[in-house]
């Protein structure tokens, strides 16, 4: 394969040093392979011109973060949950056009179509519970973690098995 041309080696360097595209967006860019775009980058000396490491960090760290908030976001629904049925069961007033205008109008427990509607969202809160509860369970870490942490119990408690 003949040699890169020195103009297109430049502007791909040039692309290089801005660090404003990734690697195989700069390749495409000047019609070249993704290798050619890291010799030519390697040869200026620079090793780490595409080094993701810290990128990979922030994605760890977003990772966790979004645990995190999809934890408190489940226990919320728990507690919207909890709402909806203590609405459901408890007094319920309304006003009622009356004689000389609007009167209170309590009730012991809310009418049964109510009653229903708060049901249904209570249902709604708890199966988005769980769906959290389910996504953050299957994830590899965890279920890594968990898995790793069930057979070290067995292992203590039976032994490994080894004759």
């Amino acid at each position: 394969m003949p040699r890169i041309p020195d103009e297109k080696r430049a502007a791909v360097l040039a692309d290089v040093k801005s660090g404003e595209k990734s690697r195989n967006q700069i390749a495409r860019d000047h019609d070249v392979s993704v290798g050619s775009v890291t010799n030519i980058a390697r040869a200026a000396g620079m090793t780490d011109a595409f080094d993701r490491s810290s990128v990979e960090n922030a994605t760890r760290a977003a990772v966790a973060d979004n645990r995190s908030r999809r934890a408190a976001l489940a226990s919320a629904l728990l507690d919207d949950a909890d709402k909806f049925r203590a609405r459901a069961w408890g007094k319920y007033e309304y006003y009622e056009r009356g004689q000389f205008g609007p009167e209170l109008v309590s009730l012991d427990k809310p009418p049964l179509r109510d009653a229903k509607e708060a049901y249904v969202a209570l249902g709604i809160a708890l199966d988005k519970h769980v769906v959290l509860e389910r996504h953050d369970a299957t994830d590899p870490g965890v279920m890594g973690s968990l898995l790793g942490t069930l057979l070290d119990g067995l292992q203590a408690k039976h032994g490994t098995g080894d004759a």
